[in-house]
């Protein structure tokens, strides 16, 4: 009888959305992780385990959540839409994206960054210690052009670098209230860290802006006067970062030295993205493009040939311009719309955190293809979440704000 009763009380135990959402968040958190390491060749069965979060969101979404009829044909379009993208390009977070943030309704954003930088750092700092030991891979790049690079345990050195940037943004989110000359010299020691490793300098200075940004962001939710105006235009970032990106790329010229210089300073990017203009139109929902990187093993031998640049690498970089070519136009139109939104509502509510995160997160996307990469970037998911965080004057009784 007792078993019995352990078993109806398991089958009787509530369902909240909160539980099926964090369930998911971890089936998808984990499998897509791994596949950005060394820890396992066979991604395509990772990716597979990634998709049990599907189920689980939409359980929430159709089931748990309070949406009307007409919203739910709505998200049933943008999920059909998102299907056909991820079908057309084959890239699985296209297909996971939506579902993710659509099913963060309910959700306290607060909680959904917890989650994301527990796991971003114990998951890193176990694959580093891995890869030290000798368990997994630890891909070493030499290069005459630059100081040797170190992997780490991730598929290439700059992935580490992107962590850090955004782990340093989730902390600053978590901190907002508290952020103080200590945190700040914990973000610049990381960093300095992570360049002696990597030698990635744009997420290298991205991560140093994240100050003077955040040290505006705290005065101007005090009221201060010039700060406010200053973060006032921030929800701009996205729109000018990526009209600048494309605009640079698709009439970059090798002969104008101006282009030539920016393009050196951007390792690059510039000729690849014109690159990639040249030889695919942009299409209403997207292509398959076949890339070549120097992510991975064969990727680790191809970038270890020594001399130049080899006439087999392809791989587009900037997220505005991969999103653009790869995921097509609605898509790249959706995505630019939902951070601009944001960033908008954050400096309408006049708490200014979001839209100060999606300003550095904005010279990233110019440069790294992690825009809807929830293992990187999970901001895109604070659209429909509830956002809070307590007030700034610490002195006063905390008084929560929504963001």
């Amino acid at each position: 009888m007792e078993k019995s009763n352990f078993w109806v009380k398991v089958w009787n135990y509530p369902i909240s959305g909160c539980q099926i959402y964090f369930i998911a968040f971890l089936f998808y958190f984990l499998p897509m992780f791994l596949v950005e390491t060394t820890f396992s060749p066979v991604n395509r069965w990772l990716r597979l385990f990634a998709y049990i979060s599907l189920p689980l969101l939409f359980f929430k979404i159709y089931i748990l959540d309070q949406w009307k009829k007409k919203e739910l044909v709505v998200i049933t379009l943008f999920f059909i839409l998102g299907f056909i993208i991820w079908r057309t390009t084959h890239y699985p977070d296209l297909l996971m994206i939506a579902p993710f943030i659509i099913g963060a309704k309910g959700i306290n954003f607060r909680g959904i960054i917890c989650w994301y930088f527990y796991l971003t750092l114990f998951l890193v700092l176990t694959m580093m210690f891995f890869s030290l030991v000798k368990i997994i891979p630890n891909l070493i790049y030499y290069s005459e052009f630059r100081p040797t690079r170190y992997s780490l345990g991730m598929l290439y050195p700059s992935v580490i670098a992107a962590h850090y940037l955004y782990l340093s943004l989730a902390y600053c989110y978590l901190r907002f209230s508290k952020l103080n000359v200590l945190d700040y010299l914990l973000i610049i020691a990381g960093d300095i860290i992570c360049m002696l490793l990597t030698n990635t300098k744009l997420d290298f200075l991205a991560t140093l802006i994240i100050i003077p940004v955040m040290i505006i962001a705290q005065r101007a939710f005090l009221g201060k006067k010039l700060s406010s105006k200053i973060a006032a235009f921030w929800w701009m970032a996205v729109p000018i970062s990526t009209v600048i990106m494309i605009f640079l790329s698709y009439f970059y010229d090798s002969s104008n030295y101006i282009l030539n210089k920016v393009d050196s300073m951007l390792s690059g990017r510039l000729a690849l993205g014109h690159l990639a203009f040249e030889k695919y139109d942009v299409h209403l929902l997207g292509r398959i493009i076949v890339e070549h990187s120097f992510a991975g093993v064969k990727g680790q031998k191809l970038s270890n040939g020594g001399g130049a640049l080899p006439s087999t690498y392809f791989y587009i970089d900037s997220s505005y311009i991969r999103m653009l070519i790869l995921w097509g136009f609605l898509a790249f139109i959706i995505v630019i719309s939902c951070l601009t939104f944001i960033a908008i509502r954050s400096t309408v509510r006049r708490t200014y955190i979001l839209s100060a995160i999606i300003l550095v997160s904005s010279l990233s996307f110019m440069c790294e293809p992690h825009i809807i990469q929830i293992i990187y970037n999970p901001f895109l998911l604070a659209l429909l979440s509830n956002s809070y965080f307590s007030s700034i004057d610490v002195k006063e009784n905390k008084r929560w704000i929504i963001e």
